[in-house]
């Protein structure tokens, strides 16, 4: 499997005590310090921020631009996030679930959005399109932002492929790690239950909109 880094100023020194960090290190490109989003503070202030990812594919725009999506635009829909490297084999045995789960409910208003971990630059553009068409993946891919990795992936383990899904209403729900037939029984029961809590609203309307003073936790 492949990990996920995040040199948070805070974590540092915790997570440097142990050996899984020190392999993390070594096998793992690291993220620069100065790209550490900073997390909330006791007082409550600096909350999750808004969160701008570049899609490297976008099948909604057929010959377009994928351009940019902000995760808060998901909101009113119950959302996947599935973080992915395009060299992990894992990852690769993983995908045709993922693509399963959305065919199976997407007409109900659930949506996957693949975040790859691979560098972006061009080499890492190209991996993860072939990653996509290798594995017939048909819902929007970004790259990974810092900020995500921060709020949202285990802060004890940065193995992937590593899902976490969100309710309607922008609050994190649950994270899995890996697939097997337990973890499979657990998210689509947590996407039923999710999805019976669903609003009957028109994407984009009031009802599915937040205030924004209530954004720790949420994507």
């Amino acid at each position: 499997m492949r990990f996920l880094v995040f040199n948070s100023r805070r974590w540092m020194q915790a997570m440097a005590m142990t050996a899984v960090f020190a392999l993390v290190v070594l096998a793992s490109p690291r993220l620069g310090q100065e790209d550490i989003p900073e997390l909330p503070l006791p007082d409550g202030s600096g909350e999750v921020p808004e969160m701008i990812v570049s899609l490297i594919s976008n099948p909604a725009v057929a010959g377009g631009p994928a351009g940019k999506l902000k995760l808060s635009s998901l909101r009113g829909k119950v959302v996947m996030l599935d973080m992915f490297w395009s060299k992990c084999p894992h990852c690769r045995d993983h995908a045709p679930h993922m693509v399963d789960l959305y065919n199976q409910y997407k007409g109900r208003g659930f949506s996957i959005l693949g975040l790859a971990t691979d560098s972006e630059d061009a080499m890492g553009v190209n991996n993860v399109r072939a990653f996509l068409r290798d594995t017939k993946i048909n819902y929007p891919t970004a790259f990974i932002k810092p900020e995500v990795i921060a709020y949202y992936a285990d802060p004890r383990n940065r193995s992937v492929p590593q899902m976490v899904l969100f309710g309607t209403d922008g609050k994190m729900v649950k994270r899995w790690i890996g697939w097997t037939e337990q973890i499979e029984k657990e998210v689509k029961a947590a996407i039923e239950s999710q999805l019976g809590k669903a609003p009957v609203v028109k994407p984009g309307s009031k009802a599915t909109s937040r205030d924004a003073s209530r954004r720790v936790n949420r994507a």
